[in-house]
């Protein structure tokens, strides 16, 4: 129970619109260790970025958190006042974001913003800050630190831009990092540089981590347990071999299928996931995924099921019931066909 750095328990956050309610994170629940990567994948709407920024409280109006707990190292984040959360906020907590150009102030220096952080929760002055922003570039590998405090956001590449991001999230070596789509929008060679980056972070602080993102590619590259995302919900709680080698929700075996395969001299078409994702202002009785799912039955429009539970994973899915038919979706992923 002490290694258990965030448990989040049945959070639920809505948007309230002028169309109606858009319930967007619905009764989600789990826990991250201390020093564990924790991968959240699904497509975009399943509720991943809407999660992490409701346990960090930072939704904006009219985004709300309707019910649950958010626990860190046992405290009830929901309950703490504004001026509490600010204080954790990049210093015991930290969050990169997935859009640094947006994130950055274009009108200061990246070495302004970068000591302002240090200076907002640490008691130093600015020579300090200054001594620590740069250690912390040269921590994350941009070249040339101490030239490079002097820049704007827009001299910067996308990559380059990115690394500033983490230094700022590092910057008061922070328990728990929040990464949401760390690697959108850059090239492979530098998602893997970055996702190297976040490694070697995991390793000499041991913080615990939280990576979001859309790409299976890159929770395999770092993640140790994965939640699978949609409509709201968790589809499948597993560690990363399992949910690779033996899926057991159709979404996770949809999304897996839709990758492509280089292993192997036998060619094999990628199969889309058919559909569209659930209307939120109206969400599904049964599971959110039946509309799009070829193993479907009447029971899955009409009631969401159970989590089905082993040792070490849960999939929320009526083909796990005993009285549910036999079913060939999960055999032929695990056939490799």
């Amino acid at each position: 129970m002490n290694d258990i750095m965030l448990r989040v328990e049945n959070l639920s956050t809505s948007f309230f619109t002028h169309l109606g309610e858009v319930k967007a994170v619905r009764g989600v629940s789990f826990t991250v260790q201390k020093g564990e990567v924790l991968g959240i994948v699904g497509e975009s709407g399943s509720g991943k970025s809407i999660t992490a920024l409701s346990i960090l409280q930072l939704l904006k109006h009219p985004g709300k958190v309707i019910s649950g707990r958010v626990l860190f190292k046992g405290e009830s984040l929901l309950d703490k006042p504004e001026k509490q959360m600010r204080a954790m906020r990049g210093n015991q907590l930290s969050m990169i974001f997935q859009d640094p150009m947006t994130s950055l102030n274009p009108t200061l220096t990246v070495g302004e913003q970068v000591m302002e952080m240090i200076r907002v929760h640490q008691t130093v002055d600015r020579g300090l800050a200054r001594k620590k922003a740069l250690e912390l570039f040269d921590w994350v590998k941009i070249p040339s630190p101490r030239e490079r405090l002097n820049c704007y956001p827009h001299e910067f590449s996308g990559g380059m831009r990115q690394r500033v991001m983490i230094a700022m999230a590092l910057c008061c070596d922070p328990e728990l990092i929040i990464a949401d789509e760390p690697t959108t929008a850059l090239d492979v060679t530098i998602q893997e540089q970055i996702l190297k980056l976040l490694r070697s972070i995991q390793g000499r602080l041991n913080s615990s981590i939280v990576l979001i993102t859309h790409d299976l590619g890159v929770i395999a590259e770092l993640a140790d347990r994965i939640l699978v995302m949609y409509g709201g919900m968790i589809m499948e709680e597993a560690p990363v071999e399992d949910i690779f080698y033996r899926p057991r929700h159709p979404y996770t075996v949809g999304l897996l299928e839709s990758i492509p395969q280089i292993e192997g001299h036998a060619r094999r078409r990628l199969i889309p996931i058919p559909g569209s994702p659930p209307d939120m202002l109206k969400p599904p009785a049964g599971c959110p995924f039946a509309p799009r799912c070829a193993a479907a039955m009447r029971i899955c429009f009409e009631k969401s099921p159970e989590y089905s539970k082993s040792k070490r994973s849960r999939a929320m899915c009526w083909l796990w019931h005993p009285q549910a038919p036999p079913s060939a979706i999960f055999d032929r992923w695990r056939k490799g066909a």
